[in-house]
């Protein structure tokens, strides 16, 4: 069954299956919705539009065979872009390891005396010396 959305004029090819009575159904092209009904000039009958496949038939020659976007569209991207907002993280995560290693070579003495079992790891490193 072919339907035309009332404000954008798409039409769409939909299996008799999908429509029932009462269902809404939104246009892909600009969102709106309606309750398309058997009767009204929206809904084109006939055998050859109920066994036609499910494709999309716009009034836009370009688009032929183009499946609709999807519904809901997108969420919009939030202001600091993914691709920044990784970056700042990894940035922020090799500053913090570098100022651990930095910590643990500066009070490498105190670690050591106040962690018994680090100064073997310091000796591995050849930084048991005093600075």
């Amino acid at each position: 069954m072919q339907i035309v959305c009332p404000n954008c004029t798409a039409a769409y090819e939909v299996p008799m299956t999908l429509l029932k009575p009462g269902r809404t159904v939104r246009c892909a092209r600009c969102a709106h919705e309606w309750v398309p009904s058997p009767a009204g000039p929206e809904v084109a009958t006939g055998a050859a539009a109920e066994t036609a496949p499910a494709a999309v038939a716009t009034s836009d020659p370009d688009s032929e065979g183009i499946p609709p976007a999807p519904w809901p569209p997108p969420a919009a991207s939030p202001v600091v872009r993914p691709n920044v907002a990784l970056r700042i993280a990894w940035a922020a995560s090799i500053v913090a390891v570098l100022m651990l290693g930095w910590g643990a070579y500066a009070w490498r003495a105190a670690i050591m005396e106040a962690w018994p079992a680090s100064i073997r790891l310091y000796a591995a490193l050849g930084l048991t010396g005093d600075r």
